[in-house]
């Protein structure tokens, strides 16, 4: 673990991601009548994610979102991972955002200010570690077109040694597997 951020500190941080994202996609989910089922079946595409989304708003169905690399994320567990992934694909659909790089990259952005309303400003570890789970692996697969495995690991790397090193901790990590 980075040396400037204590155990105690990122466990905090991570207790309050997972409260923000729980909060945040619950209520999309009372909003549209349904939440969502990790699966390694998600959709995968902008095609695939539009039709499970209007599947799910006929039927009332939760919405299958991806339930990989949710090992070690920068959320308290990997339940908040997956709410996190509700939010942003409900996002992609409502905001009429593709998985393009400039997309992926808009809707990144829009989900830090979100984080930030909440109170979650650039100084805190908080937004630390979503900068760098959410803009972070936006950069990183646009370059890779991989996604990242060890989350939390790419989001402390990102902290301590800079985004654009951490990334390439990461594509370092992923040419040894």
């Amino acid at each position: 673990m980075p040396e400037n951020i204590t155990s105690v500190q990122l466990a905090i941080a991570q207790e309050n991601l997972n409260t923000h994202v729980m909060l945040e996609a619950s209520h999309i989910a009372s909003r549209v009548g349904f939440d969502w089922r990790p699966t390694a079946d998600a959709p995968n595409t902008y095609a695939s994610l539009k039709s499970a989304y209007e599947i799910a708003m006929r039927s009332k169905l939760p919405l299958p979102v991806s339930n990989e690399n949710s090992s070690r994320v920068i959320f308290a567990n990997p339940e908040g991972n997956y709410a996190y992934r509700f939010m942003h694909d409900m996002a992609h659909v409502e905001m009429g955002l593709s998985f393009s790089s400039a997309d992926e990259f808009e809707l990144a952005r829009r989900l830090m200010c979100r984080l930030e309303r909440a109170g979650y400003g650039p100084d805190t570890l908080e937004w630390k570690l979503y900068q760098a789970d959410a803009i972070g692996q936006v950069i990183h697969y646009a370059l890779t077109k991989r996604y990242v495995g060890d989350q939390l690991q790419f989001a402390l790397d990102c902290i301590m040694h800079g985004l654009e090193c951490g990334i390439f901790l990461e594509v370092e990590r992923q040419r040894g597997n």
